[in-house]
Formats: C-alpha cells, structure tokens, sequence
C-alpha cells in the first residue's frame, strides 16, 4: 500500500487528470487516501512535538484555553483526529454538493482524490521548512522567520491554495463530470467547515 500511496502522490502532483481517473476506478483508491492522509498528519504531529521541545510557542493566539507552553504538546496527540475530522467534513459537504450537481462520482473516489490534491501542497511548502528549517532556527534562539514577509506569504498561502485549488477542481471534474465553474464553486464551499475546525486547533 505504501508503494501504491506514493504512486498516486507522484502522479497527482504530475498528471492530476490520469491520477483522478485512475484512483476512481481503484477498488483499494480510498485506502491510499487514507494512508497518505495517516501519514501526513502523524508527520505534523512530530513537528508539533519537536515546537514543544524546542520551546516554540504558537505564533497566533490560539482560541483555546489552553497555556501556550503547553499548546504544542496538545496538538502532538490532537493533530491526527482533528486532521481526519477535518477532511471528513471537507470530502463529505464536497461529494454531497456534487451528488445534488448531478455528479456521477462515488464518495471513495472523491475522499480518496481530495485527500491527494488537499494535502499534497503543504508537504513541500509548510511541512518541509516546518519539519527541516524551523528547527534549526528554534534551536538557535530564532523564534521568527528570517526572509520578507512577503516570502512567507507567498509559501503559507497564495502558492498552496492556489495548487490546492486547481488540482481539487480537476480532480471533482473528472470523478463528477460537472463543469469547473461549479467545480471550484463546491470545493470553496466545502473547505469552510474545514478551515474553520483547523483555525481552531492547529497552529
């Protein structure tokens, strides 16, 4: 599975129309989904837990009341539960809007899907520099980033989104059948519910 997993990542970042058809038509598509989603979140967890010993403390207030020095350890054992709810919630609102579109698609197919081309930015734009960069600079008493805000930006929001978004419209096009019009429209839609639950919980 773990051979199949990075397969569909490889071809969802390359050819994202071929990769959406074909893990459409995989009865094993959904649980390459999950794998990789398994596998990013427990990734972010040991991030968290290294922000926690390395005395990193979040950036912006977090709306919970729990003690900043402690955030850090929380989100280690909360990072993968809230992530799944947090896609759940996503794919689900996203097959039911499509279903009520006319979407021909199942929830397998668009669970798996957008598991890929949801996640797959923030491996190489937040993940890496949170997992590799970061670390080095908290170690060294450096709690800010040192390139122009405009930089940090670019990596945290317009680069990812923007990749997100495309790659999620094509992939609902050619699991649903729907245009992109109403293909972009759903996925916007349906990341509310989810950006609001990781605003709340994930820093």
């Amino acid at each position: 599975m773990f051979r199949k997993t990075a397969s569909y990542l490889i071809r969802f970042i390359a050819h994202p129309k071929e990769a959406s058809e074909e893990i459409a038509g995989d009865p094993r598509g959904v649980w390459a989904g999950f794998w990789f989603s398994l596998v990013f979140y427990f990734a972010y967890s040991i991030v968290a837990l290294v922000y926690y010993l390395l005395n990193h403390l979040p950036v912006a207030k977090p709306f919970l009341t729990i003690p900043l020095e402690k955030w850090y350890l929380v989100q280690t054992f909360t990072t993968i539960p809230i992530g799944f709810a947090g896609m759940l919630s996503y794919s689900g609102l996203v097959y039911l809007l499509a279903k009520a579109a006319g979407g021909k698609g199942s929830f397998d197919a668009t669970f798996a899907s957008q598991n890929f081309t949801i996640l797959t930015p923030w491996i190489f734009l937040t993940w890496l520099p949170e997992a590799f960069i970061a670390p080095i600079l908290f170690f060294k008493g450096v709690h800010q980033v040192p390139w122009p805000a405009w930089v940090e930006n670019l990596r945290v929001f317009v680069i990812p989104i923007a990749w997100m978004l495309a790659a999620s419209v094509i992939a609902l096009r050619r699991i649903h059948g729907i245009n992109p019009a109403l293909c972009f429209s759903i996925v916007v839609v349906s990341l509310v519910p989810m950006a609001a639950i990781m605003a709340v919980f994930i820093r």
